[in-house]
Parts: C-alpha cells; sequence; structure tokens
C-alpha cells in the first residue's frame, strides 16, 4: 500500500498542497480528479521525490518512508512515474527505451528476464510491438503514451503513478489507453491516476479523491462518485 498523511507542499508563498491524505491499497486503481491548478500533478511529483514537501509523511508498504529520497531510489523503492507529456527518449528506438526503464531492476534480474519484461508489455500494447524498432519521437501521440506506460512497468513497479494520460489524444486513442489501463488493473497492477477526464477516470477506478485548491474535498468509491450531484455538476457535466 502507498499512503500519503497530511501531505504540504509549496512553491514559494504559494501552497500547492495543504494537509492532503490518500491511500492506494495494493492491486487497486485510485483516481484523483480535480480541475486544472487543483494540486494533482504536484501531488505525484512530490511521491516520486522530485518535490520535496514542507509537512507530511509518504510511505510504501509497512513502513518505507520515500520523504526525502531522490527519484531515483524512489523508482527503485518500487514506485514508477509515468509523467504529463509522455516524456519518451525521441532519438531512441522502442525497445531502447523499455530497455531504459529497466535500469533500477536490470543488475538484480539479469537479461534474460528483463527480455521476459519487454514481451510482456509487448502482450498488453501489441502495437509496440509492430513499431519495437521504430524511433519513439516518430510515433504517434497514443503510441508513445502506451510507451510510457510500458516504459514505467519495466521497473516492476510496486505503484504506478499515472499523470494525465489522456492529454492531447483524440477520444478513439483515449479509448484504447483505458482499455489498456483496465487489462493492467486486471492483472492486479497498483495504480494511482490523475486525470482530468473525470468520467474516464471513474469508471476504471475502485476508489477516488476530488482535489481542488490544493485539498481533498471529497472522496468515495468510483461507482458513488459518479452518482454524487457535486461531483456530477463540477466534472461530469450536470447535475
Amino acid at each position: 500500500m502507498l499512503e500519503i498523511q497530511n501531505l504540504h507542499v509549496s512553491y514559494g508563498l504559494v501552497r500547492a498542497l495543504q494537509g492532503v491524505s490518500l491511500k492506494v491499497p495494493d492491486g487497486k486503481l485510485i483516481c484523483v480528479i480535480g480541475s486544472n491548478g487543483a494540486g494533482k500533478t504536484t501531488l505525484l511529483r512530490t511521491i516520486s521525490g522530485l518535490l520535496k514537501p514542507t509537512e507530511g509523511r509518504i510511505t510504501l508498504g509497512q513502513d518505507e518512508q520515500l520523504v526525502g529520497r531522490k527519484p531515483h531510489l524512489v523508482t527503485r523503492a518500487g514506485v514508477a512515474h509515468c509523467p504529463e507529456g509522455r516524456r519518451v527518449f525521441p532519438d531512441q528506438s522502442v525497445t531502447d527505451n523499455l530497455i531504459l526503464g529497466a535500469y533500477t531492476q536490470l543488475k538484480k534480474i539479469g537479461q534474460a528476464e528483463m527480455l521476459k519484461d519487454i514481451e510482456n508489455v509487448f502482450e498488453i500494447f501489441p502495437r509496440l510491438r509492430e513499431r519495437r524498432e521504430q524511433l519513439a519521437g516518430t510515433l504517434s501521440g497514443g503510441e508513445q503514451q502506451m510507451l510510457a506506460i510500458g516504459r514505467a512497468l519495466m521497473s516492476r513497479p510496486r505503484v504506478l503513478l499515472l499523470d494525465e494520460p489522456s492529454m492531447g489524444l483524440a477520444p478513439i486513442i483515449i479509448d484504447e489507453v483505458f482499455k489498456r489501463l483496465a487489462e493492467l488493473k486486471a492483472r492486479g497492477i497498483t495504480m494511482l491516476l490523475v486525470e482530468q477526464l473525470a468520467f474516464r477516470a471513474l469508471e476504471v477506478a475502485d476508489y477516488g479523491y476530488v482535489i481542488e485548491n490544493g485539498r481533498i474535498e471529497i472522496e468515495g468509491a468510483a461507482e458513488s462518485l459518479k452518482n454524487d450531484p457535486r461531483v456530477k455538476e463540477a466534472y461530469l457535466g450536470g447535475g
């Protein structure tokens, strides 16, 4: 389980997160929804060690404290961050991007196991198998998103952080990405999904949190949030 307790993060005098607490149980897909600037990306960047909180705890498993660790050590502990905007290595092939995703595990698992992990990614994202030798920068936006998720999976994460996987994609491609997220959920992958398309996030999630102005304002089972008048009015297109 990943647990966030009373997390505070500031950019100078601007308080981006104010006392955020949430839990991501093993094997569950938890979503965080909210408007632009609400603090969603800040939350993920803080979990992954890219930002330092002024207060609060981030624990993984029984009591493994992540606050204060550098990003590569957070990844090594088992938290993989699939960032907003995909950020693949454009001048490297699809296969090389996946190999780079395994850098924290390669010494431990060896090359044979890494190649099995690549095949597993290709099983989840068959399009990547077809593009395996293609430069990542020449892929479509949807293919790059699949590659970014696959690269994160190569670190064998205990928790996968997903930041706005629908951003900049056509509706038909968004359908494909969320279909794959549902498949990862069925495989028991633990995920924390940040998403502005609230209705899509709630369709696939087990539990959700609504964040506004750096605070968790509403939380509950995904099905109940879909029917909550406050959520429907603000994020689902009507009361």
